[in-house]
């Protein structure tokens, strides 16, 4: 072949590829329209119930913020924004003029993405999947039923005098969904609720809030239940429930349905002064005034508290089980390692009361590290003088614990 044909045929080959490519995209353009536009809000709460983003709306339209909500589909949520901007740079600016004015919004985030549109979730309410996190899918009520229900086949047998038992009827439950927010704020709280039978006075289990949870009959002859909110730095918060009938004339304030589900609100709300709360989720190394790492859900839950309310002081009340005198391994001056023991800790010899100082004193430096004023928070250490129970009891550990005390609100 001629080297001027083989020339021509390329180049008429690439004119028809080009054709083709651009005839593509404008079919395209045509059928579905150009891309939209990207919209970043500056989001300052998620919530799954979408009265809770009203009440949180409210709170925030009293701080003088111009708050709206929507319902983002992609995660079935309903974000509340105060300021929302095609160009990122617009948004961005507005986020930080958010966190650094108000102490309450410093967890406000920059959403980028499209929201609007109705919860378009049947009739099954709540039970239908709601992601926590963008990578956590829960499964839905009707899946755990079948998961539970699943039969196994075992071989049966050789024997033709077989007897089959039936098979043990399941006990009666009830789906509930436990709706614990801030009072004061809105806020939805995470946190345990105690189930307990309020006939034989007995706590039957703990259960997460803010997640379907399968409630028990209690077979005590009222079908009642009592729910308790156990959450640190909130004041306890109980309602006594009869299963087969929740919503009567002495609950439907606080009990509604939706679906399949019964949603139980407790209007949380923070301790005054004068109260005293005891942080039995604070765990210290044996013999040292160093922090454990289960430690700082609760840590963070007493930091929570005192960054909400600026005028909040307390008192850090260290207590031990006993006052034998022994070894103290405590931190340094700068020393930063809350929760890890190293050498660069100080050890020396001393009594329980000096040992439940530094323990007390520990919490305090953690919790100015995280930008809480050192004048709001004072020490005292107590070693054994104040224990709740004997010290050989086999309650004695409860004895280790640390007391905050609210001394201004």
């Amino acid at each position: 072949m001629k080297p001027r044909k083989l020339l021509w045929r390329s180049v008429r080959f690439f004119v028809v590829c080009v054709l083709t490519l651009t005839l593509g995209i404008e079919q395209n353009l045509a059928g579905t329209g150009a891309p939209k536009e990207a919209i970043h809000y500056v989001v300052i709460g998620a919530f799954k119930i979408e009265k809770n983003a009203e009440r949180f709306v409210e709170f925030a339209v009293s701080s003088e913020l111009p708050a709206q909500y929507e319902f983002n589909p992609s995660r079935r949520l309903f974000y509340v924004y105060v300021y929302s901007s095609k160009d990122r740079s617009d948004a961005t600016r507005e986020l930080y003029r958010v966190r650094k004015k108000y102490q309450q919004y410093q967890d406000a985030w920059l959403f980028e993405g499209e929201l609007g549109g109705t919860q378009d979730t049947p009739a099954a309410g709540l039970s239908e999947p709601i992601p926590k996190k963008e990578s956590t899918i829960v499964k839905n009520v009707e899946e755990i039923q079948e998961e539970e229900e699943e039969e196994v086949d075992y071989p049966l047998p050789d024997s033709t005098a077989l007897v089959i038992a039936p098979p043990e009827e399941k006990p009666n439950t009830y789906l509930y969904y436990f709706n614990t927010f801030n009072v004061q704020t809105g806020r939805e709280i995470d946190g345990k609720i105690n189930l307990i039978d309020p006939v034989r006075a007995q706590k039957l289990k703990e259960v997460n809030a803010h997640e379907i949870v399968k409630v028990p009959d209690p077979n005590n002859g009222s079908n009642t239940m009592k729910f308790a909110t156990n959450i640190f730095g909130y004041k306890e918060v109980q309602h006594v429930i009869p299963l087969d009938n929740p919503k009567t004339d002495s609950t439907e304030a606080y009990v509604e349905t939706m679906g399949d589900s019964i949603i139980v609100d407790f209007q949380l709300e923070r301790f005054k002064k004068g109260d005293v709360l005891v942080m039995y989720n604070v765990y210290f190394f044996r013999d040292a005034a160093i922090m454990r790492s289960e430690s700082l859900y609760e840590l963070k839950s007493l930091f929570s508290m005192l960054s909400e309310n600026e005028n909040y002081k307390v008192t850090i009340h260290g207590h031990t089980n006993g006052n034998a005198v022994g070894k103290i391994i405590h931190l340094n001056e700068d020393d930063k390692k809350f929760f890890t023991l190293n050498a660069n800790h100080k050890e020396d010899v001393g009594s329980a009361k000096r040992l439940s100082f530094h323990r007390a004193n520990t919490i305090k430096q953690w919790l100015i590290d995280q930008g809480i004023a050192e004048d709001r928070i004072k020490t005292k250490g107590w070693g054994g003088k104040k224990m709740i129970y004997d010290k050989h009891s086999s309650q004695a550990v409860k004895n280790v614990r640390v007391e905050i005390e609210i001394t201004a609100d």
